[in-house]
């Protein structure tokens, strides 16, 4: 059930490995807040007043000193779920900038990983520390830095169509998750494009290129 829909970005909070200089960087690009279960205990209630508590609410401090600031909160009990899921469900928004969902507990990393995948339509970043990740179906255009990292991590079974810019080719490639994927390839050239057959590719790049990203999904909103 959708609880709200959004006509600007979003940034979520989780309970992974937090940097308050990422976050800020994303509060800036998306002002309303979603603190997803513990992601709101990294927040300060003086400074960052959540839009939305969600999640099964089974870590989260001081529910009612956050309500008295004006926080909604949703509490959702079904397990079938991970909260980063209750959350994606439960709002629309153009896009979402997701902190705090990397590292500390592989099992949660590999988990939120599997959802932006699963919740393709939803248009995640998972903003890490250093990385950002990103699903793509099909095809991909970007503008980038000569030299810079670039990793095709596939979580399902897709096929390398044909790639520009890139010092490895990804033509014919049969990428698997268990078998053959394509970590630490290389920008060659400034614009660079990659086309896949079917859906399960996972990007990865330099938090540096989050600008890059947003542009592409700009360009995608306004082509629709």
């Amino acid at each position: 059930m959708v609880v709200k829909n959004y006509d600007t970005p979003l940034t979520i909070v989780g309970g992974g490995e937090f940097s308050n200089a990422v976050f800020q960087k994303c509060l800036k690009i998306a002002p309303n807040l979603i603190a997803v279960d513990s992601g709101l205990n990294f927040l300060d209630i003086n400074k960052n007043i959540p839009d939305w508590i969600i999640g099964d609410l089974d870590s989260a401090k001081n529910l009612e000193d956050w309500r008295h600031k004006g926080s909604n909160i949703k509490k959702i009990e079904e397990q079938n779920t991970t909260d980063f899921e209750k959350c994606l469900y439960s709002f629309n928004a153009p896009f979402f900038l997701a902190n705090a969902f990397l590292g500390k507990r592989i099992d949660h990393t590999l988990a939120a990983i599997s959802t932006i995948v699963r919740m393709k339509n939803k248009r995640v970043i998972l903003v890490g520390n250093k990385d950002i990740l990103f699903h793509f179906d099909n095809s991909l255009e970007l503008n980038l830095e000569v030299g810079t990292r670039l990793s095709l991590f596939p979580l399902k079974d897709v096929v390398g169509v044909s790639s520009e810019g890139l010092k490895y080719d990804i033509k014919n490639i049969q990428f698997s998750p268990g078998y053959n994927i394509g970590t630490s390839n290389q920008v060659s050239q400034k614009k660079i494009s990659i086309k896949v057959d079917g859906s399960g590719m996972v990007l990865i790049l330099p938090l540096k290129c989050l600008k890059n990203i947003l542009e592409y999904i700009y360009n995608s909103i306004l082509s629709k």
